[in-house]
Parts: structure tokens; sequence; C-alpha cells
């Protein structure tokens, strides 16, 4: 029993590309007053401190290990 018959899109020539502008879904109600005000960007300078803070404690923590490392090269 042979399958269903698709008709494939002409593909000879290059279709030059045509934009179509968005529509909105129809599921979705129209809106009728304009969207509220945004808020100002979120504060992250929480995020910066704590940066900081990690930066701070991996360089205390390479500190002795760049000390002996320095000692192993000079005694070579």
């Amino acid at each position: 029993m042979p399958g269903p018959r698709l008709k494939l899109p002409d593909l000879s020539e290059p279709h030059k590309y045509e934009h179509r502008r968005p529509r909105r879904p129809v599921h979705l109600p129209r809106r009728l007053t304009p969207p509220p005000p945004r808020s100002g960007p979120p504060d992250l300078s929480l995020f910066l401190y704590a940066g900081m803070v990690l930066a701070l404690i991996l360089v205390i923590l390479a500190i002795p290990y760049a000390i002996g490392f320095l000692f192993e090269v000079v005694r070579l």
C-alpha cells in the first residue's frame, strides 16, 4: 500500500526572503492599556562584594603555595 502523496515545494529557484510582521497569538487578550512603567535595574553590588571576598580568599590561600614554589626554584 503506497504512502500518502506529498506535494514538495518548487526548489528550482531560490526564493527571496520576505519579512512578515509578527502577529499576536489569538489566545491572548488584546492590551487596552499601556504597559506599566519598568522598574530600575537591580542592585548588584552584593555580587561585587561577594566576588571581591572570594578573590581575597583565593589570594590568601595561594600565597603560601607561591612562596613555596619560589623557594623550590631558588634551591635548584
